[in-house]
């Protein structure tokens, strides 16, 4: 069970890794926590439902406040900041939400606003789906959203279940125009996803080749795109 994320130079290295946890018939897995929030799970399925049709855009910002606790740590305030730290997370869930549709990302935006590494990222793609990833260490509330656009409608998150009340928004398009039915679920409670996730583990550790000997392939996909990253 490995901290994330798990990248390399090279994509070389975590094919070695799955190839050592084939041959050893165990599970190598990279925690991404978020997989597991409520309102993750049910955006997901609401995709793979396909209630609202072609989906037209993706928005996801993911902002937190430790941009001086990063620049006070010599270790941390390195390299590509905040893009490893919280982009890695935003990687995973359009992975998770949307698949690996093999979108050519690119910088949008690329700040050091107080710190020698980047603090505040935007990511974009305009292939099949327009996509934009915004990261940023200059949050002073904690934050996530996320807003889905589609031919029926739309979908949207607002903060995680640690940093609650989070919410959830489904809307139905009216046609040609109106205000669109809307259906809200609102959670207050702990965050569930580290207990979530180690079960999860637990049980793909009983059966490794069920599990894919762990989730080494969306490793490789995220670290290909930050790899790729023109900066």
């Amino acid at each position: 069970l490995v901290e994330k994320p798990l990248i390399s130079d090279s994509r070389y290295d975590l094919n070695e890794i799955h190839s050592i946890a084939v041959s050893n018939n165990v599970i190598c897995y990279t925690a991404y926590n978020h997989r597991f929030e409520p309102h993750f799970v049910n955006m997901k399925n609401l995709i793979d439902n396909q209630d609202l049709g072609k989906i037209y855009s993706l928005r996801m910002f993911y902002g937190n406040g430790t941009a001086r606790l990063v620049r006070d740590s010599p270790w941390r305030d390195n390299g590509k900041g905040v893009l490893p730290d919280l982009g890695s997370h935003l990687l995973d869930t359009l992975n998770y939400w949307l698949g690996n549709k093999k979108n050519k990302m690119k910088v949008l935006s690329l700040n050091n606003f107080e710190n020698k590494s980047f603090d505040h990222v935007v990511l974009y793609s305009n292939s099949d789906i327009l996509i934009q990833l915004e990261m940023s260490l200059l949050m002073w509330k904690n934050h996530f959203s996320a807003d889905l656009i589609a031919e029926k409608g739309s979908a949207h998150i607002s903060s995680l279940c640690k940093w609650g009340p989070s919410e959830f928004i489904i809307r139905k398009r009216k046609l040609p125009s109106g205000v669109p039915d809307e259906e809200t679920i609102i959670l207050k409670n702990p965050d569930p996803t580290w207990q979530l996730e180690y079960d999860w583990f637990v049980q793909a550790c009983k059966k490794p080749d069920i599990y894919n000997y762990g989730n080494i392939k969306n490793d490789i996909w995220i670290n290909k795109i930050l790899n790729e990253l023109t900066i």
